[in-house]
């Protein structure tokens, strides 16, 4: 089996649906069924939750006409997507009907909420789940169309679990069971199976949403729950690259790279794939394929278990919004992790040197850093603004390695180069406004 997930950019238009849906009929042979899992359109889960949101907002009178009027505008992009993408008159109009039918119950329990003047998590996960139910039913219809042997599958019916509503946890034993006596067979004898990423259902059937990210989650969790070959994340670029390429034009797609490096560069502030959310395919060591909708000719970059051996670099990060707090007294250097967990303030990474040790922190917004102000206070410590660049690959610890990157950043003032807790990562820590030429030079080390 192989299972393809698309993301909301995927499946923003007709004419992104048309590249999906080309993509789909070149795997219909694949042994074992496909299943595609598809987002909501782009935009749309924020455009209903605000509509949601916008019921206990205002006053009723209010509330119903921004319910109306919201309504109006998912229906009417949603009906144009279906009449720009399907061309087979009856299976137009059938699909359109189908759309038509989900607006209507949509609205219905919108105007519900509106009434009763509450949101509850609970609610905000059934509005939610209308994004996906839209387009799958769209993208089912064009499947049918093309002349595919075509299921929708609800992915409540086996996506069970707990009841914490807008972020639930699953049940992972009671999905294996579910989609081996209910999914499997809808594969085998389909040529296709579309079904929503995001959502899944407690045991006595209420609607819940899996948290952000949900869809490619969703993709791992019925990967791993039927056996799947392999699970396909299809997005708008053509993989995990390199570094940044709006900070580095030689940037490049990374061909192969293993869960671990994939999460250290998580870690670290990289737009990839977040670990968590392919976390089951990790645990029964499923490959993940990074692909692009709209260049589906190139190679993406595959994501094993197995650690590949093929470099000593694959990738570089940069997180610039960092502080390194420095000591150099004994007494600091003891009291420091407690002053800083007090202010819930925790490190992402820790060095020392002869008679030194730093922590870097993270600091995203004003407020964090007036944690740092206070759990520093009093202290003999100094706190500069920092940038921290973190490299990942197969032997990126190494002696040979390590020393190339020193050689790389010998003319910047580089305030440490550290091995990573990782044996996949290692760390460079320097000014801020060196960071993009420290990115640079290490980065032109991948390859040689």
């Amino acid at each position: 089996m192989l299972v393809m997930k698309f993301g909301g950019t995927s499946v923003q238009d007709a004419v992104s649906m048309r590249s999906v849906l080309d993509i789909v009929r070149h795997r219909t042979s694949e042994p074992g069924g496909l299943v595609v899992v598809l987002s909501a359109t782009a935009r749309t889960t924020d455009a209903l939750l605000a509509l949601a949101r916008a019921t206990t907002d205002v006053n009723r009178t209010t509330a119903h006409t921004m319910v109306r009027d919201g309504m109006a505008a998912i229906r009417t992009r949603h009906r144009a997507i279906v009449d720009e993408l399907i061309t087979v008159e009856t299976e137009r109009a059938a699909t359109g009907a189908l759309v038509d039918t989900l607006c209507d119950t949509l609205h219905r329990f919108l105007d519900g909420m509106a009434m009763l003047g509450e949101c509850t998590p609970q609610s905000l996960d059934e509005v939610a789940s209308f994004g996906e139910r839209l387009s799958t039913t769209i993208f089912a219809g064009a499947c049918r169309a093309a002349g595919l042997r075509t299921a929708w599958f609800d992915a409540r019916t086996v996506i069970r679990t707990d009841d914490t509503f807008v972020e639930a946890a699953i049940d992972m034993t009671a999905i294996n069971a579910l989609c081996t006596s209910t999914l499997l067979p809808v594969a085998e004898s389909h040529d296709v199976v579309v079904t929503q990423g995001f959502l899944g259902s407690t045991a006595d059937g209420r609607t819940t949403t899996l948290g952000r990210g949900g869809g490619d989650y969703s993709a791992a969790i019925l990967g791993a729950a039927c056996g799947a070959r392999e699970i396909d994340v299809w997005t708008d670029v053509s993989g995990i690259y390199s570094t940044d390429p709006r900070l580095v034009k030689e940037a490049r797609p990374i061909s192969g790279m293993s869960f671990r490096e994939v999460r250290e560069l998580a870690l670290y502030g990289a737009k990839v794939l977040h670990p968590d959310t392919i976390a089951p395919a990790i645990d029964a060591v499923i490959p993940v394929r990074v692909l692009n909708t709209f260049k589906p000719d190139d190679e993406g970059t595959l994501i094993v278990a197995a650690q590949p051996d093929d470099a000593p670099i694959h990738a570089v990060t940069l997180l610039r919004d960092t502080v390194a707090v420095t000591c150099t007294h004994d007494d600091a250097m003891a009291s420091l992790p407690d002053a800083l967990q007090r202010e819930d303030l925790s490190p992402v990474l820790v060095y020392g040197a002869l008679g030194s040790a730093a922590a870097i922190l993270r600091i995203p917004n004003e407020e964090r850093r007036l944690s740092v102000d206070v759990a520093t206070a009093g202290l003999p410590v100094t706190v500069q603004d920092v940038a921290l660049i973190c490299i990942v690959g197969p032997h990126v610890t190494g002696a040979s390695a390590m020393a190339a990157i020193a050689g790389a950043v010998s003319s910047l003032p580089i305030l440490g180069i550290v091995a990573g807790m990782s044996p996949v990562s290692a760390h460079v820590v320097c000014d801020r406004a060196d960071a993009v030429d420290a990115l640079a030079a290490i980065h032109a080390l991948i390859g040689r």
